[in-house]
């Protein structure tokens, strides 16, 4: 059976790649499928073309342009789609809208991933623009959501309070109907991790790059890595860096993270200028983003990594891969506890939780994390490969894998104009949504 995935490029374990969260989201869809023996097509949505795509458990992949992707036909003729049962539209919500049009395109069944919840993150974005409204932008990403809302057939989230979301969204749009199986078609996929990723490792060696700015294995520091979002609380993380450099002389921060445009690079900035002292004293070290062995050394060696978002809805409703792998090697993540994953970390005891941008009781928990003896890293590291083993991508993918083997089964549409789109086309103005009472007639004896 041939199954057509549409996700966000490049694959991660290409040779020099920038992995992100999309990218990672690609895979946990791609290798469960291949594993179980089904034909992969594969559709990267990428900035440009590339004559090969290398993603090896697939039958066939292409890059397409975002113009590109969003026309079923193009990509018919580009892409080996025969035979093809089910498309799945996975990362981002390009690639679920483009999935959606393939799949009508086809006549077949479609998966829908919600990586994340898209009007939580145009939220989180707005309000790094100073929360000044984008009309355009808004109405851009509302259109994708909407098209996806009311054509998926089967849905999956990364958390179950975006999944409790996703139900309301759906009633919203007239999605329930006549069905008693809505409930069965909306899922949660967290963030899932390779098989590898579960089975003990010896411990890489301590990271050249880190000599070359005077760092040893006796060195403590405090590693932050992934991507630099919007969704970040720099001024509790920079806070939170300054009470326990300033209580621990030997104490060093390592950043390498992922810039994601524009408000990425501020974000980062923003906190190295906060550090500006220790960044002259050599303790706050600001390396260029590091991929595959070589981050992975990073975690391997570091005490303590910092997470810390601003509470907002995107942090309530999404998850973070970057905390799977930092306790893979037994680093201890301090975070916010807002998403169902950082909340189930600290229920384990493999992360600490921090409340209301505590900064102080962040420096503490940090402080504590670098001053583990080995062997609480190193418990602590075998009860994280024991989690891990729910979260691997064969495990977390099993709702896909069912409904596939269950024919892909579509769901009866409804007219395509949801509630929303109806009640939007009464005037909302107080006398419309709130009629005046009928006034009743003076009581007689009075």
């Amino acid at each position: 059976m041939r199954i057509c995935v549409v996700g966000s490029g490049p694959w991660p374990c290409e040779q020099g790649a920038v992995v992100t969260g999309p990218c990672i989201r690609l895979r946990q869809f791609v290798e469960p499928l291949a594993a179980n023996r089904y034909e992969v097509v594969a559709i990267l949505l990428e900035d440009k073309l590339r004559e090969e795509v290398p993603v090896e458990p697939c039958l066939q992949a292409i890059a397409a342009t975002p113009e590109e992707i969003l026309a079923p036909e193009l990509m018919a003729r580009r892409a080996d789609l025969q035979h093809v049962s089910a498309v799945l539209g996975v990362g981002s919500l390009m690639p679920a809208a483009a999935a959606c049009r393939l799949a009508d395109h086809l006549g077949v069944g479609c998966w829908v991933d919600y990586f994340g919840d898209p009007m939580a993150e145009l939220h989180a974005a707005q309000l790094r623009q100073g929360g000044t409204p984008d009309v355009t932008g808004r109405d851009h990403v509302w259109k994708f959501v909407r098209e996806t809302l009311l054509r998926g057939d089967a849905f999956s989230t990364v958390s179950t309070p975006q999944r409790y979301a996703l139900l309301g969204q759906l009633g919203l749009m007239g999605r329930y109907g006549n069905h008693w199986d809505v409930s069965r078609r909306i899922h949660e996929i967290p963030c899932g991790v390779p098989q590898e990723w579960t089975r003990p490792a010896e411990r890489p060696p301590f990271p050249p790059i880190l000599r070359e700015h005077g760092l040893s294995e006796a060195t403590p520091y405090v590693f932050f890595a992934g991507s630099w979002n919007v969704w970040l609380d720099e001024i509790a993380m920079a806070r939170a860096l300054t009470g326990a450099l300033g209580a621990n002389k030997s104490l060093r921060f390592v950043s390498a993270g992922i810039p994601t445009g524009p408000a990425g690079e501020a974000i980062r900035e923003a906190l190295f200028r906060d550090l500006a002292d220790f960044a002259k004293e050599g303790r706050a070290i600001d390396l260029p983003p590091q991929s595959g062995p070589e981050e992975e050394a990073l975690l391997a060696w570091a005490g303590a990594c910092l997470s810390l978002d601003r509470a907002i809805p995107e942090a309530e409703l999404g998850s973070r891969n970057r905390l799977l792998a930092m306790i893979r090697w037994g680093a201890f993540p301090v975070v916010s506890v807002e998403a169902g994953l950082e909340a189930l970390l600290v229920a384990e005891g493999l992360a600490a939780g921090i409340h209301d941008a505590n900064a102080v009781r962040a420096a503490k928990e940090i402080l504590r994390a670098c001053a583990r003896p080995p062997e609480k890293r190193e418990d602590d590291r075998r009860r994280a490969l024991t989690l891990l083993e729910t979260l691997t991508f064969e495990r977390t993918l099993e709702p896909v894998i069912d409904w596939i083997a269950h024919g892909a089964r579509r769901w009866p549409q409804v007219p395509r104009q949801g509630l929303l789109d109806a009640w939007a086309a009464f005037p909302a103005e107080p006398e419309n949504l709130f009629p005046e009472p009928r006034r009743r007639r003076p009581w007689p004896f009075r």
